[in-house]
């Protein structure tokens, strides 16, 4: 599936988008309950290397997610595999802008190269559709957090890790 893409405007500077959007632990606030069994890879989950495993509601396989690079504060890359043995790729983009009025607009792209049956029923089920309303979603999620200075997250569980320690269970 070729990128979908959402875009919004924020009235807050770049760096502060950029510093919560590099925080990956702050997906499943965004995305809502469009992702399940949302788990950290490791500890640290700001900057590169950070990363994360998760399922869409859409489709029950497992997908990963890393962030690969960050041009802080313009753009945030993020790569991955999912799906049946990890075969499918996907990425995420986000990309902070500053438009002349003062706001910041911040552009989140998605895409995917599915393997095998996942090609076929993402076309059949029209795929784009549902993920272009996600992230637009998610970036509705992003502004209400970001101007309300809502920014604190729960605690996130992390893959193989200690659950109760964390107060998870």
């Amino acid at each position: 599936m070729g990128p979908v893409y959402a875009e919004i405007e924020i009235d807050a500077p770049r760096e502060k988008i950029c510093d919560y959007l590099m925080d990956i632990a702050t997906r499943p606030m965004l995305f809502g309950n469009t992702i399940t069994d949302f788990r950290l890879l490791r500890l640290e989950s700001e900057g590169v290397g950070a990363g994360a495993r998760l399922r869409f509601r859409r489709r029950s396989a497992w997908i990963d997610t890393t962030i690969t690079a960050l041009d802080r504060p313009r753009r945030i890359s993020e790569r991955g595999a999912g799906g049946h043995f990890n075969r499918d790729l996907n990425g995420f983009e986000w990309e902070i802008a500053e438009a002349a009025s003062g706001v910041s607009v911040v552009r989140l792209s998605y895409w995917t190269e599915p393997k095998g049956l996942a090609k076929l029923t993402d076309r059949l089920t029209g795929g784009a559709g549902w993920y272009r309303r996600q992230l637009r979603h998610a970036l509705d999620q992003l502004r209400e957090k970001i101007e309300s200075d809502q920014t604190e997250s729960d605690p996130i569980p992390v893959a193989g890790g200690n659950r109760y320690s964390t107060g998870i269970r």
